[in-house]
């Protein structure tokens, strides 16, 4: 596996911190996170579960929920150990937590005042810009 892409809910500010934080880790694979609701992760893959964190291998492989933030952590260089242990069986628990936050995401959001990406375009998309001047003024 050369790439993995993760794709994220937009509109959570949770999962859009959390995609801001990936980009900044070191890891062993390409990470390319991708909103869920975009027409290019419609495009290439087609039928994903609305609203479920998702990742996708360049190589075919497909894990949803708390198995993509695992192959998520499992890709990073500092977090492949956290990875195998919440992979284990004997961890149930951490399955059930990551569970749990992720159906209270927008609550969690709210009270940690984040912001989605898309909830940002919105007034963003109303703000005109004005052309680029070249040249000299006097």
């Amino acid at each position: 596996m050369e790439t993995l892409f993760v794709l994220y809910d937009d509109r959570c500010g949770l999962r859009t911190q959390l995609k801001t934080w990936l980009l900044r880790q070191p890891a062993y694979v390409r990470l390319q996170p991708m909103p869920a609701a975009s027409e290019k992760a419609r495009r290439r893959f087609p039928g994903l579960p609305a609203g479920e964190l998702a990742a996708f291998s360049d190589t075919g492989e497909t894990w949803i929920g708390d198995r993509a933030w695992i192959i998520v952590l499992w890709a990073l260089r500092d977090y492949r150990a956290w990875a195998a242990k919440l992979a284990s069986p004997a961890l149930s628990l951490a399955r059930q937590a990551f569970a749990a936050v992720s159906r209270n995401r927008s609550a969690f959001s709210r009270w940690l005042e984040l912001c989605g990406e898309a909830e940002l375009r919105v007034p963003l998309d109303q703000v005109p810009v004005p052309p680029c001047e070249l040249g000299d003024k006097p």
